[in-house]
């Protein structure tokens, strides 16, 4: 049997409310031969369980589900899909998406009419209809410093505040939600770096693209749905998100910038904790409001550099 065109692979943490609706898009709008590869880091069976019912109800879908026994993290899990994968082009996909049309088909036109890109991204909408922000400039410290202090709302020149969703272009990184590689591609430079638990890896992922000299572009005609943050940051455990997140980013500094620029960018952690956590905790008494709670108590970690406890 010939081998599939295209590999999904769907890293899930307690998602069964998400899952089936991304497998069926897969399914329904996917044209060319794919299979579905299913790396669950969840505790329980409930995610496993709503697979099982897709699988039930599309008896002709190649799908599998790889089960570590443990939360191995993202990295690790777009690793474990990617070794089993027979597709020549790699679709990764968070579960709380949906594809809106043959999104893999487009892209991986994307990367034939571009010889040189190694990553190609959709167009991202959320659950209202409004297109998502999926594009930014690689991270520099400058750059930190804009975000942090709100100062880049203004600028954008970090998250491309002002990018052109209405055309195809080279961009310096694409977010993880949605990313399609050739195989080969993402075999040759080691896959995902596993030192990044969460977050960042898909950062680190395109700037070793761009180190070997070949292009990330963003192609709106993919075009995806994201209920973005279903994947990994419920409330419950927001606070250590916030401080996984940056914890994530300074190793990212150390790995590209070395002891120094990690050591600064500490820096920049902690002031910006120190700067969003009174804001938050004043909000969180005033309104009432639980997510601000979590938030500021992500920020107080962050400020001290102790995990918050969940």
């Amino acid at each position: 049997m010939n081998p599939p065109k295209f590999s999904f692979i769907i890293v899930t943490y307690n998602n069964p409310d998400t899952i089936g609706p991304c497998l069926y898009s897969v399914a329904a709008l996917t044209a060319d031969p794919f299979e579905i590869i299913v790396v669950d880091n969840s505790p329980d069976k409930r995610t496993v369980l709503a697979v099982n019912q897709f699988r039930a109800s599309q008896v002709s879908v190649n799908i599998r589900v790889i089960e570590p026994g443990e939360n191995i993290g993202f990295s690790r899990a777009c690793n474990a899909g990617a070794r089993v994968a027979n597709g020549k082009f790699l679709f990764f996909l968070n579960p709380d998406t949906q594809l809106i049309n043959d999104a893999a088909q487009s892209l991986a036109h994307c990367l034939e009419m571009h010889p040189s890109a190694w990553a190609a991204g959709p167009v991202l909408f959320q659950s209202d209809g409004t297109i998502a922000r999926s594009c930014r400039n690689l991270p520099n410290l400058g750059r930190i410093v804009l975000d942090a202090t709100g100062i880049d709302q203004w600028l954008g020149a970090y998250k491309l505040l002002r990018f052109a969703h209405d055309s195809p272009r080279k961009v310096e990184q694409i977010i993880g939600a949605a990313m399609l590689f050739r195989r080969a591609d993402y075999e040759s430079l080691g896959g995902m770096d596993e030192r990044f638990f969460v977050y960042f890896e898909e950062v680190d992922f395109c700037k070793r693209i761009k180190e070997a000299g070949h292009e990330i572009w963003f192609w709106p005609e993919a075009r995806v749905r994201h209920l973005a943050g279903r994947s990994c940051e419920a409330s419950s455990v927001r606070a250590r998100m916030i401080f996984t997140l940056r914890q994530s980013r300074r190793k990212y500094f150390e790995k590209h910038f070395g002891t120094f620029g990690a050591a600064a960018l500490e820096i920049v952690n902690r002031l910006e904790g120190l700067q969003k956590f009174p804001v938050l905790a004043l909000l969180s008494l005033l309104q009432r409001n639980q997510s601000y709670r979590e938030k500021a108590q992500g920020f107080w970690a962050v400020a001290t550099g102790i995990a918050p406890r969940i």
